[in-house]
């Protein structure tokens, strides 16, 4: 799809969508802990229908009902093929999941899932009793202590930590540097609502009970990570409010709004609502290491700050949807703005960006973020493939529109 987007102020009140972190492992925990529950405001992005896809072929009764999710009772085939489309997650954590319930599961997806680091996560698996290969799981892992490296993806230790609760308790020593670490806290979080007992001393999480007694009905918080893209345009260039946030979130990309008080835009927190409002922006230097989904749409604001902007540890990033270091640089080249990348940081000099046509690899992120960058630009733009916003905030063109966004899908 191509959507042309012409610029304007984006100003007014919207709803955060779902969070999509929070989804995935609520929907999650509620198969493995077995007893029926509802979960309100779970959404429809295309990776959560990926999740619960899968959960129903492996033997779970679950389904959507408008914008929630319930799950009735779960009793585990022996054989399955899991479609994990393009979600990390799902192939992340259901593959150690199915290695703990025995599952002979063979997992499937998109050509570039396929091709995002896996390899430790399969070899610590295959260490403790499980027979994976080609992307599919045979065996059975048992209780245990496990130990893997911290430094590629936080999702290998969600997974081990759903594996574990499940079977009813072990222990992950994580080596090395732990990245993405706010998502590991909200896993825990999530295990501790459906009754898991997990205790964490420094880079060690020892689950001492697992799954047990949860509620009858559970609510998803609204999303930050999607909420961040609004926030950005209304920094550069106008005022947002975002209702439905949870204050002092787990949510990694919370750190969004710090991000911005330092480029000098104007955040006010209250309740449930954040607001955002437009300042002189000037550029910063942030460490992105726990928050690399943010890195996108820090960029734009980068284009858009006077002076020269350092984002660093965004290496992790070539490894997404798609090279995400690659995607930043073409759409920054494509708006006028100089950038580069050193290996490890991305440096950007803010600007005057221009219009252009920008495509997204049909990555989500970069689909969104284009959209942002376009309002604010010199001269019309074109977003190629724009329809990837689906894949986590199915609602951001109308949300879009809705704050006064100028936009038209074409062929």
């Amino acid at each position: 799809m191509k959507l042309s987007v012409t610029p304007s102020v984006l100003s007014g009140e919207i709803s955060a969508p779902p969070s999509k972190s929070y989804a995935h492992r609520y929907v999650i925990a509620a198969v493995c802990c077995g007893k029926p529950v509802t979960i309100k405001n779970v959404g429809r992005c295309e990776d959560v229908i990926a999740t619960a896809g899968c959960l129903k072929e492996a033997g779970a009764d679950c389904d959507f009902y408008g914008d929630d999710f319930k799950f009735n009772s779960f009793t585990p085939v022996k054989n399955a093929v899991l479609d994990c489309k393009e979600s990390g997650s799902t192939l992340r954590f259901l593959m150690p999941i199915c290695a703990a319930l025995g599952i002979h599961a063979a997992f499937t997806g998109s050509k570039t899932l396929l091709k995002r680091p896996l390899k430790e996560l399969v070899d610590t698996l295959n260490e403790h009793g499980a027979d994976i290969e080609n992307f599919t799981v045979k065996g059975k892992i048992e209780k245990g202590d496990y130990k893997i490296s911290g430094n590629v993806t936080s999702q290998y230790i969600t997974g081990l930590l759903f594996a574990l609760a499940t079977l009813g308790g072990g222990k992950i020593t994580v080596t090395g540097k732990i990245v993405s670490e706010p998502y590991i806290a909200m896993t825990v979080e999530t295990l501790k609502s459906f009754g898991a007992d997990i205790d964490k001393r420094g880079n060690v999480y020892e689950i001492k009970k697992g799954f047990g007694k949860a509620k009858e009905e559970i609510t998803v918080e609204g999303d930050y990570s999607g909420a961040a893209f609004f926030f950005t345009a209304a920094a550069i260039g106008g005022k947002i409010t975002v209702k439905g946030l949870k204050e002092n979130s787990l949510q990694g990309d919370a750190e969004i709004l710090n991000v911005l008080r330092k480029f000098g835009a104007n955040v006010c927190v209250k309740d449930d609502s954040v607001t955002v409002e437009k300042r002189e922006l000037n550029a910063i230097t942030e460490d992105c290491d726990n928050a690399p989904d943010l890195v996108q749409v820090i960029a734009v604001a980068a284009a858009y700050a006077k002076g020269e902007t350092r984002l660093k540890n965004v290496y992790r990033l070539k490894d997404k949807e798609c090279d995400r270091i690659e995607a930043i640089l073409k759409t920054l080249e494509t708006a006028g703005i100089k950038a580069d990348f050193d290996g490890r940081d991305l440096i950007i000099i803010g600007g005057k960006p221009k219009g252009g046509t920008f495509f997204t690899g049909n990555d989500h992120r970069s689909a969104m973020s284009a959209a942002i960058l376009a309002c604010y630009t010199d001269g019309d733009s074109e977003i190629i493939g724009a329809e990837s916003v689906t894949k986590s905030y199915p609602n951001f063109y109308k949300d879009f529109s809705a704050l006064g966004g100028k936009c038209d899908v074409g062929i």
